[in-house]
C-alpha cells in the first residue's frame, strides 16, 4: 500500500502550454482538389446543452497541409434562460481536446468529434488527417 500511495505522490500533472501546433492534413485531397475544411477542437468538459458540442474554432484548411496553432485556453458560457445565472467551462491545453472537421456551409451545430481524445500540452506538436482520421499522433512542433 505504501508504495502505491509514493507513486501516486511523485506522479507529476501536465501544466498548460502555449504555441502547441496541429499539422492537419486535409483528407479531402485525393484527386488532387482541396475542399476547405474547418478545423474545430471539442474540450473533454463537455456541458449538457440542447445546443450540440461546445467547440473551439481551430481554423480553416482549404490547402493539402496546415500548420494550426491550438489556443492556451477556452472558456464557454451557459445561461440559465430562467435565473440568469451563468456557468463558465474553462478548458486549457493541459486537458483532453478531441477534433472534428466540417466542410463548408455545414452547420456548426451538427459538428461532433471524430477522433480520439489527447492532451494537447503533453507534445509541442500533433498531426492528423481530418475529415477522415481519428488517430492524433505526437510530432515536433510545425511552422504556420
Amino acid at each position: 500500500m505504501s508504495f502505491l500511495f509514493g507513486a501516486l505522490g511523485c506522479s507529476s500533472t501536465v501544466q498548460p502550454r502555449a504555441d502547441v501546433t496541429l499539422l492537419i492534413t486535409n483528407g479531402t485531397c485525393e484527386t488532387g482538389q482541396c475542399a476547405p475544411v474547418q478545423i474545430l477542437g471539442f474540450p473533454s468538459n463537455q456541458p449538457h446543452t440542447p445546443g450540440g458540442f461546445w467547440s473551439v474554432d481551430l481554423g480553416l484548411v482549404s490547402a493539402p497541409t496546415a500548420c494550426l496553432t491550438l489556443p492556451l485556453s477556452a472558456t464557454f458560457r451557459v445561461i440559465n434562460a430562467s435565473t440568469g445565472a451563468t456557468t463558465t467551462y474553462t478548458w486549457t491545453t493541459a486537458e483532453g481536446l478531441s477534433l472534428g472537421a466540417l466542410q463548408p456551409p455545414a452547420s456548426r451545430i451538427q459538428a461532433t468529434p471524430s477522433t480520439g481524445e489527447f492532451v494537447p500540452a503533453s507534445a509541442p506538436g500533433w498531426r492528423v488527417t481530418l475529415p477522415a482520421g481519428a488517430q492524433v499522433s505526437p510530432r515536433q512542433a510545425c511552422s504556420s
